[in-house]
């Protein structure tokens, strides 16, 4: 219900945006790329919170496993929050904020628009599907380290 919604949403902004037909389908499929990856963002961010805490544990160990397994989740964090600093919205696009109970950790989504906002509809539907295609990377490659410290 709520991608009807927001599709239903977008598509009435975009409508009022004076863009060629074109244009709309593009930042339509740009806005369900966007949509798309930040669920992903928000799934993947308990991940990222824990990285910290296992990587304490892992430094613990002494074995080169733990070593590189730190080493990569520590990478994987800061990808994880250099995607963040540099994900763009798409124009007409509403943003979502989700809520979080008391003393839950959330991180800000800053959308960084200075640069891109004047983008053609295509290059922004290619840039929001390699925003899409980098957050899925990152979000394999935390479950397998997480994996891997498990094992530890």
């Amino acid at each position: 219900m709520r991608y009807v919604v927001l599709g239903c949403l977008l598509s009435a902004l975009v409508a009022c945006s004076g863009k060629s037909e074109a244009d709309k389908t593009l930042l339509d499929e740009a806005a369900r790329y966007h949509t798309e990856a930040t669920d992903i963002q928000e799934k993947l961010e308990p991940s990222i919170d824990q990285i910290d805490s296992v990587r304490t544990l892992l430094a613990q160990k002494t074995t080169p496993e733990a070593k590189a397994t730190a080493q990569s989740l520590d990478s994987l964090k800061t990808a994880f929050e250099e995607w963040e600093a540099n994900l763009v919205e798409v124009p007409g696009m509403k943003h979502e904020h989700h809520e979080h109970g008391d003393g839950e950790h959330h991180h800000h989504h800053h959308h960084n628009n200075n640069d891109t906002k004047d983008l053609p509809a295509d290059q922004m539907r290619d840039l929001q599907r390699e925003f899409l295609a980098n957050i899925k990377q990152i979000q394999e490659q935390t479950q397998q380290a997480l994996e891997r410290a498990k094992g530890l």
